[in-house]
């Protein structure tokens, strides 16, 4: 909350009675993204040796119920796509200049769906080291020579 909401003596109980409203009313503050004609569907598998697909022998999140994350976050941090995100709700969040909503996930959920795509936490951490390893190989290209557009047909004048 900004400044006006801490030292205004109406900022967080209205905030409560908005909440309270909402909710009485039937009303969600979670919002879904339109589903594509067939349905969402599971994120592709990303099969990798590391991967684990039995979800019982996959370790318990250290994550907290009600956390939540940016989407750009998610999609960085899980390794996921906006195809994959479809299907979880998320809620609308006004960044810090004050503009431009954005999506905010639930953690718990993100990163469950990550562990669909990958195969558990140990896929998740073999995709990611991956991901690190082919961005620190790639080989800058060297030795090219400037290019010069038209520089051989120019007569004089």
């Amino acid at each position: 909350m900004g400044w006006f909401d801490d030292n205004h003596p109406m900022g967080a109980r209205a905030q409560e009675e908005e909440d309270d409203a909402i909710e009485s009313m039937g009303w969600n503050k979670w919002y879904k993204d339109p589903q594509p004609a067939g349905g969402a569907h599971e994120p592709a598998r990303v099969e990798r040796p590391e991967a684990e697909w039995d979800e019982n022998k996959w370790r318990k999140t250290n994550l907290q119920d009600g956390d939540t994350m940016a989407k750009g976050k998610a999609k960085t941090m899980y390794l996921l796509t906006d195809k994959d995100l479809l299907p979880l709700s998320y809620q609308k969040e006004m960044n810090s200049r004050g503009f431009n909503n954005m999506k905010m996930y639930r953690k718990r959920e993100v990163e469950r769906l990550s562990w669909k795509k990958y195969g558990g936490p140990n896929g998740l951490k073999a995709a990611k080291e991956a991901k690190k390893s082919v961005k620190t190989a790639s080989p800058k290209v060297s030795g090219s020579p400037p290019c010069s557009f038209g520089a051989g047909d120019r007569t004089n004048q």
